[in-house]
């Protein structure tokens, strides 16, 4: 189900933080990864600030998801499944990805 909207109030610090923890980095890391001060990362993931759309995307480029993934509690899409499992595909090391590539050529060929 979606927030309500107050247009001063979008929290998407608990969901950067979260998504950080469970790629195993530190905010010191991803900090110094986007050239951040980590005390603004910190404040970014308590909601003390909002940043900037450029953060915004450093970060989904660094955590490997979509804007989407981030606000879908805001947004009234139907279906974020796909950004959902995107998500834990990215975070796969590369042979688990090649696996997992190779598993759906092979399932699309057995379709024909």
């Amino acid at each position: 189900m979606n927030k309500e909207i107050d247009n001063t109030q979008i929290l998407i610090g608990n969901t950067l933080k979260n998504i950080r923890k469970s790629l195993g980095l530190t905010q010191e890391e991803v900090a110094e990864s986007l050239g951040l001060a980590p005390r603004f990362l910190s404040d970014i993931e308590r909601d003390k600030t909002k940043g900037s759309l450029t953060t915004l995307i450093k970060l989904c480029n660094l955590y490997k998801v979509t804007p989407t993934f981030i606000l879908k509690d805001y947004l009234n899409t139907v279906d974020f499944t796909i950004d959902d499992r995107l998500v834990g595909f990215y975070n796969l090391n590369d042979n688990e990805k090649a696996i997992v590539l190779k598993l759906i050529q092979f399932m699309n060929q057995s379709e024909h």
